[in-house]
């Protein structure tokens, strides 16, 4: 499961520390997150960047960042605990991270209504008058190396918490239309398996899509009870 954070409490007061300082950057696409190093994502013609973030982020969370930054580092994905008073708070926290590491973002709010289809894939009328499979948003956001983010990851229904689970745990994903998202190892493994075996399994082949190495998730959530 994702790494948790410490509470946002907005009564922490940690020492200035200028915006030159945190977004630093090197040229081998990497960024300086007081003092926790990560990769700058590469340019993308999608405008799903968040923009002004970070300067209107408390500097009480910037530890919060650094946190992040260490476990985007490591591949790891986040879990922010946040009550509904300060979910608004962990939203732009997880948005200014994002901004600095000039990352895109798919954004998906998770209720008591939300289905399997909301996080895999909807069918959708094309302007021809067929029918076609359009990814949702954690599926993009998977092979686009986007950071997914969850919010109220409390709110989700026991139906939709295994399709979840296996995205955060073993970032594989049954698709409607007959693909299945499975980490880069897996496939080149799968490919050595078919070399060694002399086969030429074309429809194999075109069946598994590889999630990004730089595909994370940000999960919102409320702390538990008691």
């Amino acid at each position: 499961m994702a790494s948790r954070a410490p509470r946002l409490r907005p009564s922490v007061m940690l020492r200035t520390v200028r915006a030159a300082r945190w977004r630093s950057s090197s040229s081998f696409g990497q960024v300086d997150i007081g003092g926790a190093v990560t990769t700058v994502r590469p340019s993308a013609p999608n405008n799903l960047v968040p923009r002004g973030f970070f300067d209107t982020t408390h500097t009480g969370l910037h530890r919060l960042l650094r946190w992040m930054a260490q476990k985007d580092s490591l591949g790891q994905d986040m879990l922010l605990l946040a009550p509904p008073a300060e979910r608004r708070r962990a939203r732009h926290l997880a948005l200014a991270f994002c901004e600095l590491l000039n990352a895109e973002v798919e954004c998906v709010t998770i209720s008591a209504d939300t289905t399997e289809s909301d996080l895999k894939q909807r069918r959708e009328l094309d302007g021809r008058g067929g029918v076609s499979w359009s990814d949702a948003p954690p599926v993009r956001a998977a092979l686009g190396g986007r950071v997914l983010l969850l919010d109220g990851l409390e709110r989700a229904e026991r139906n939709v918490l295994p399709t979840l689970n296996n995205l955060l745990e073993n970032r594989e994903l049954s698709l409607d239309d007959g693909r299945l998202l499975v980490e880069p190892r897996r496939m080149l493994a799968a490919a050595a398996t078919r070399d060694a075996a002399a086969t030429d399994d074309a429809a194999a082949s075109a069946r598994f899509a590889a999630v990004d190495p730089l595909f994370r998730v940000i999960a919102l959530a409320a702390p538990g009870q008691g």
